[in-house]
């Protein structure tokens, strides 16, 4: 039975194209490889989906694994004096990035005096009592006694010391606290680790009690990749595929995949680590990605996503042929950000359209054809 075949004159182009009643069959379009030329018509080879996912291409951005991320908070109730150093700027281990103006810390530094200072008295009194002990004045109950108080006043001037020490205070700096101008209200806000100050959560002026956060600081070294993957693309990477991005000379490897799919998007996320990260990328930073799958899918076909048309629910591709170009139906199984992993009546080595696709769409549409090419 012979499908019947209408012509008509297009922009200037003699499109013939086949008729039948078969909507979900190739179609073919008769057109002359002038006139695609003319059309602004450019085609690229198929490729099979298998050898596509040596190097599967995903979306995702870089984040700093939470291990590499610290806070740094104040050891005293008081008001934020200065932020030294600007957020996303880079800080050395122990740098100053605030000051804290803390009455509580005048508050600790004066009991720190007053129990060295009583610490002091009692080392005098034990001092005569052993001596009296040892000309036989006194008894060994009375002496160790007050080697029990000795041993208390110890403990309450290291307590103390160590407060101090938590609030920024050197040794030299608890040592000039003896002195009348020893004493002082700002604590300096040292960062623990070098790194970049990712966020500051205060402002100059802010009060903040002991124990609040300042600022995020991340330390420099590995980055994480959190990649977008479909499910079908999910399907087949693997822990331990290897990872790399333009922007980074060093590849990385999958560390982690999501067990389930993100509500918003309906994506799975892959993890990838990527050590020296933090000299080629920033955190939050977009990026495209390639993974080296070690098990890729046994069928289907990697396309350009421009290679795709729609026609109504349904998705083509135009292939060429000696008769010009033939609308093959295909079934998306995946979508990357430029690629596509597709079901279809295709071959390797076809060339199919991936410019000039609203011309052909433009010719085929405009000609009301819906059928299947005649055997």
């Amino acid at each position: 039975m012979n499908a019947k075949v209408s012509c008509k004159l297009l922009a200037g182009l003699l499109v013939c194209v086949s008729q039948a009643a078969w909507s979900q069959a190739p179609i073919q379009i008769r057109i002359s490889a002038a006139q695609i030329d003319k059309a602004g018509v450019r085609f690229s080879e198929v490729q099979s989906a298998q050898s596509a996912t040596e190097g599967l291409r995903l979306a995702g951005s870089a984040v700093t694994p939470p291990n590499r991320m610290e806070v740094v908070s104040t050891p005293a109730a008081g008001v934020v004096q200065a932020l030294l150093v600007n957020s996303l700027e880079n800080v050395k281990a122990g740098q100053t990035i605030a000051r804290i103006h803390s009455p509580e810390l005048l508050q600790w530094q004066r009991e720190y005096v007053q129990q060295f200072t009583q610490l002091e008295m009692i080392t005098k009194k034990a001092e005569r009592d052993e001596s009296l002990l040892n000309d036989g004045i006194i008894s060994a109950g009375r002496a160790q006694e007050t080697r029990n108080l000795l041993q208390q006043a110890r403990v309450a001037v290291q307590e103390r010391a160590q407060m101090l020490k938590l609030a920024g205070l050197s040794e030299a700096a608890i040592a000039r606290l003896h002195s009348p101008s020893g004493l002082t209200p700002v604590i300096d806000i040292r960062s623990n680790a070098g790194g970049s100050v990712l966020e500051w959560m205060v402002t100059p002026g802010q009060r903040v009690e002991a124990g609040a956060p300042l600022a995020k600081v991340a330390r420099v070294g590995e980055l994480w990749l959190e990649l977008q993957a479909s499910r079908a693309q999910g399907e087949h990477i693997a822990v331990g595929d290897v990872v790399k991005t333009k922007a980074c000379a060093q590849s990385g490897k999958v560390i982690a995949i999501a067990t389930q799919l993100s509500t918003s998007n309906q994506l799975v996320m892959v993890r990838a680590s990527l050590p020296g990260a933090d000299k080629c990328l920033k955190p939050g930073q977009y990026l495209e990605a390639t993974i080296s799958s070690k098990t890729p899918p046994v069928s289907g076909w990697s396309l350009p996503s421009t290679a795709l048309v729609r026609n109504g629910s349904n998705e083509f591709v135009f292939v060429r042929n000696a008769d010009g170009v033939q609308a093959v139906p295909v079934t998306v199984e995946s979508r990357a950000i430029d690629q596509v992993i597709v079901q279809g009546a295709l071959n390797a080595k076809q060339s199919i359209a991936i410019q000039g696709l609203a011309s052909l769409k433009g010719l085929w549409l405009g000609l009301g054809v819906t059928g299947a090419e005649a055997k």
